[in-house]
């Protein structure tokens, strides 16, 4: 992978694009903007921290996530530090693609525990447990549009719970679901819709 260009946005600009995100499944006319009244900020958050929110890693993803590393390091930027956020093309594809630190959204559960759950970037997290980093920035959010929390829970496990495969497993197993597994998709925060080729959900 070669960055034929690239070029670097703001935090504020960052925040402003996350509060029009909407829920996957919501209407044109009436789209639910998630983010709308969340608290976001862009921190520094220690890796073993943050809780996996699926059973299952792909190797496929893990591999691209190096190749950008490398790909990024050509061009002095380091995946795991923006500031805000990244767009940039590769000479291998002609699409934009936009760059996020992994998002993670903070929820208060029941046993009076708040879990950082990674919304995305599951597989940036993990490389970085893999290269041993004691922190990286992430977008941290804590959302106050209680009615729509996020689609599955925290592995009981943690990363323990998390295996490699090759393929996704089916829907039901691929995390500890919140919801009957026919209507968590309407759960899921589609950032596709306020930026470019961003993480979304593998049906």
């Amino acid at each position: 992978m070669n960055i034929v260009r690239y070029k670097k946005h703001s935090k504020e600009e960052l925040i402003k694009r996350l509060r029009k995100v909407t829920l996957l499944n919501s209407s044109e006319d009436k789209p639910i903007f998630i983010y709308k009244d969340a608290d976001i900020d862009l921190v520094d958050v220690s890796v073993p921290s943050l809780m996996p929110a699926q059973f299952y890693k792909l190797e496929y993803a893990i591999n691209k996530i190096k190749e950008l590393q490398k790909a990024l390091k050509k061009q002095k930027l380091d995946l795991f530090n923006t500031e805000g956020y990244l767009s940039y093309q590769t000479y291998e594809s002609d699409s934009e693609w936009n760059l996020l630190p992994a998002i993670v959204e903070y929820q208060l559960e029941k046993d009076e525990v708040v879990y950082p759950l990674i919304l995305d970037g599951l597989h940036r997290v993990a490389l970085a447990r893999d290269q041993k980093l004691d922190k990286i920035k992430v977008i941290k959010i804590v959302n106050k549009l209680i009615d729509f929390p996020p689609p599955a829970f925290a592995n009981p496990k943690g990363w323990e719970d998390v295996r490699t495969v090759s393929s996704p497993p089916e829907s039901r197993d691929k995390k500890y679901w919140r919801f009957p597994v026919e209507i968590v998709y309407k759960y899921y925060r589609n950032f596709n819709s306020a930026f470019e080729n961003v993480g979304k959900p593998r049906k």
